[in-house]
Order: structure tokens, then sequence, then C-alpha cells
């Protein structure tokens, strides 16, 4: 499953699901999420999709938002630091343009503000990898244009994995969250892949977020 149909599922499969359970679980394969097993069974498969939305919850009373910078934690040798930032640059100015219009974008948190929490990632379960690099792309720019250029890099930007969540910026709880760890063999992205092709389809992706999250928040 390549990246850009990744930011699809994350904005379609979670907002869908009310899973009742209260176990607090361990953390993400990455280590980015905990609560990990708090989310439905999807983990640890090979449809690795997995969603948690707290039941009852009401978004009607958040005005706000806060988007914290996106994390990569990266095992594959050879991705370069610019890679990564380019990816994290795409998701978080989608995440800050698509919610910025329906939501105050501000700093701190306060008692109406989320807090959107996101990371990029190619540690998956049952996966060998190398050391995970972590990385958070504060004031994150994409640099890079034209096509992507090599296959390697390639293949990683279709693999890549997403892992994300939403929570009360005052207390902490968590209202919604969203993996998508799967392996799958139709990868679109090639050498002749561009940029603008991968930042449109991340952006896609955060649209479907947004529109299901007003669809969540109306309710």
């Amino acid at each position: 499953m390549n990246l850009i149909t990744r930011f699809g599922m994350f904005a379609t499969a979670g907002a869908a699901l009310a899973i009742s359970s209260c176990s607090t679980g361990g953390r993400s394969p990455s280590g980015f999420l905990s609560n990990y097993q708090q989310m439905d069974g999807g983990y640890g498969s090979a449809n690795a999709v997995s969603a948690y939305v707290k039941p009852g919850v009401d978004l009607k009373k958040y005005d706000s938002v806060m988007v914290d910078p996106v994390t990569t934690i990266v095992a594959t040798p050879g991705i370069s630091a610019t890679v990564k930032e380019q990816l994290a640059a795409y998701l978080g100015d989608s995440l800050r343009g698509q919610l910025g219009g329906n939501l105050k974008l501000v700093n701190v948190p306060g008692p109406t503000t989320l807090r959107v929490r996101t990371a990029l990632t190619d540690v998956i379960e049952n996966q060998k990898v190398g050391k995970p690099v972590t990385t958070v792309h504060t004031g994150a720019r994409a640099t890079l244009s034209g096509p992507i250029g090599s296959a390697e890099v390639a293949k990683f930007v279709s693999n890549v994995s997403f892992e994300g969540e939403i929570i009360d910026s005052s207390s902490g709880e968590r209202l919604f969250a969203h993996t998508d760890h799967r392996l799958g063999a139709k990868r679109e992205a090639t050498a002749t892949t561009t940029w603008a092709g991968v930042r449109s389809g991340v952006n896609q992706g955060v649209v479907r977020l947004r529109d299901r999250f007003m669809t969540l928040r109306a309710q």
C-alpha cells in the first residue's frame, strides 16, 4: 500500500469506528504511539489498519487546534534527512492548511483546543529493520522538486506507514487514533514520480480527514 493511499485510509477508516476498549496496551512498533492495544485488532496482521474513536466523543466544544511538528522514525538505510524533511513538510503543511480552515491554529493548549500528533515511519511489526532514527521536524520545509529520481527512495515513499492521534490538549485524553502499517505489492511511486504528485496525494488524504472530522463535529 503506497503512501498516498495510506493518507486516504487515515481520513476515512477511523472516524466510523467507536471502540470501547480501555486497555492501556503497549507502544506501537515505532514507539510513537502509546495505548496501542486500545485500538481495534488490525495491528500485527497482514491488513494492519487500526483505529480508535473515544465512545461518545463530543467534538463540538473544540474551536482551535495545535498541530505538533511531524515526527519521522526511519530505519531504512540511505534515506537522507532531506527526503524525511520533505515528507514531514508535506504532512505538516497540509494539516495546518486544511484544519486551519475550520479551527483556529494556536500554539498553546486550552480547554477547547485539540492537539494533533503524527508520525511517518517504516518501523512496523514483523519486519526486520536497522536502527531507527527518530527526528522531530520543527519548521520542516520542502526543498526537493522534479522526479523522485531514485528507485530506493520511491520504494520508501511507497511503503512508509502512518501513525497519528488527536488528543484533548488540556487533559491529554486520546479522542482519536489511527495507524496504517500495511505492506502491499502495489507501489504507485517510482523513480519518475514527481514530488508534486506526492504532495498532492498527501493533501488529498488530509482533505478527507478534515471532511470526516467536520462530520463528526456536527453530530
